[in-house]
C-alpha cells in the first residue's frame, strides 16, 4: 500500500512544473493548445498554439500568487515588437492596471517566422518571492475579434509552488 501511495506523490523536482492543455478548435484565428508553467528562480510560462502566430495577435497573462482568488499581476506583449519590461498591477481580469512596477530581466517572446512557442519569464523577485503561483492566458486576434483563454475564460490554471 506505502509504494502505491508514493508512487501517486510528485517527485520533488516535478513540483515546480505543470502543464495543463486547451481544447483544440474552440477558436479560430487563435487557438491555445498547451499552457507549461514553470516556478524556480523565475517564474515562465510556454504558450503552443495550434493556428500560427500572426501580426496583430495580442498576448495576454494574468498571474495569480495569493491568497485572494484573483490576479495580482498583468502583462500583454504583440508578436515580433519592442516589449515594456513592466508588470502591471491589477485586481480582476477587467481592471486596467493600476500602476505599474518595472521588471529587470523579464522576457517575452512571440515570433510570427517561427514555431517556438509564445514565452513569458518572470523573475521571482519582481512577484515579491511568492510560494506558489497560478496563470490564465489570452490570446487575442485584433484582426478577427476572436480570443481564446487557457484554461477558460476568465479562469486560472492549477497552482505550481517553487
Amino acid at each position: 500500500m506505502l509504494g502505491v501511495l508514493l508512487t501517486a506523490l510528485p517527485a520533488p523536482g516535478m513540483a515546480d512544473t505543470r502543464v495543463f492543455d486547451d481544447p483544440v478548435g474552440d477558436s479560430t484565428s487563435v487557438d491555445i493548445s498547451r499552457v507549461r508553467v514553470v516556478h524556480r528562480d523565475s517564474v515562465t510560462v510556454r504558450v503552443r498554439s495550434v493556428v500560427p502566430l500572426a501580426a496583430g495577435q495580442v498576448y495576454a497573462f494574468w498571474i495569480d500568487t495569493g491568497p485572494r482568488p484573483r490576479p495580482n499581476y498583468h502583462v500583454s506583449f504583440r508578436a515580433n515588437s519592442d516589449f515594456d519590461d513592466s508588470l502591471g498591477l491589477v485586481r480582476s481580469f477587467g481592471d486596467r492596471p493600476s500602476r505599474s512596477v518595472r521588471c529587470r530581466g523579464m522576457r517575452a517572446r512571440a515570433d510570427i517566422f517561427s514555431d517556438a512557442p509564445v514565452s513569458l519569464r518572470i523573475p521571482r523577485r519582481c512577484l515579491e518571492d511568492p510560494r506558489k503561483v497560478r496563470v490564465a492566458v489570452r490570446f487575442e486576434d485584433e484582426t478577427t475579434g476572436a480570443t481564446d483563454w487557457a484554461p477558460d475564460r476568465r479562469t486560472f490554471g492549477p497552482w505550481v509552488r517553487r
